[in-house]
């Protein structure tokens, strides 16, 4: 088996005379791939720290955390994005400190990552940190705030959403409503008063009906 050249970089392939249980079934077997991946992390060279850790995540490795925890202060963007989409991927909630102070990175792409997988893992130690990213500068990381905020569920988010169903973008009041509409019927006063407002009255409705 031959591994491309940046492959190879990234899995380190059994050197000539060197002899496993797999290298003797098929030559060029990696001798151990999460080392491998560890050691891609490292590498000079972003295009394979973001395969590595990338990598990381589609085998949902829990070993790996560590080091894509240490991933998400990578110098680029695109490897500290690709490191919070795979410790999402691996759904340890181990990873969640970690992914609160991400909240704060400098990249749009990187929050907006980090909010949606903080959805994702549902931990609630999460939320007084995405009720503070519904203030946030973009747009998109205030939708995904609001959308995991509904999806982690807690009732502590609903004085926040009531704020954000009057933001200034279309979206984010949107799914500010829908967020409501996740929260029980402690958010039922909220939606209520919410039908004042004709620009999200087709929204309200709908999360109003979601409610049981």
């Amino acid at each position: 088996m031959k591994f491309p050249k940046i492959l190879r970089r990234v899995i380190r392939i059994a050197p000539k005379g060197v002899e496993s249980a797999e290298s003797k079934k098929e030559p060029g077997i990696p001798l151990d791939v999460n080392d491998s991946i560890v050691m891609g992390l490292k590498d000079p060279d972003p295009l394979i720290r973001a395969i590595s850790a990338d990598t990381a995540g589609r085998i949902k490795e829990k070993s790996l955390l560590p080091n894509l925890i240490k991933a998400l202060s990578d110098p680029l963007h695109l490897i500290r994005q690709k490191a919070a989409q795979s410790l999402g991927l691996i759904g340890s909630k181990k990873a969640v400190p970690a992914l609160i102070k991400a909240l704060d990175d400098p990249s749009e792409e990187v929050r907006v990552t980090v909010a949606g997988v903080l959805g994702h893992l549902r931990d609630r130690m999460a939320v007084p940190a995405l009720i503070l990213a519904l203030q946030d500068k973009s747009p998109h990381t205030r939708i995904k705030a609001a959308v995991s905020l509904g999806c982690i569920g807690d009732p502590k988010a609903i004085p926040a959403l009531a704020t954000t169903i009057k933001d200034e973008n279309e979206l984010v009041r949107k799914y500010a409503c829908e967020a409501l509409g996740h929260l029980g019927r402690k958010a039922i006063p909220v939606l209520l008063d919410a039908m004042k407002d004709t620009r999200i009255r087709n929204q309200v409705t709908e999360s109003l009906m979601k409610i049981k």
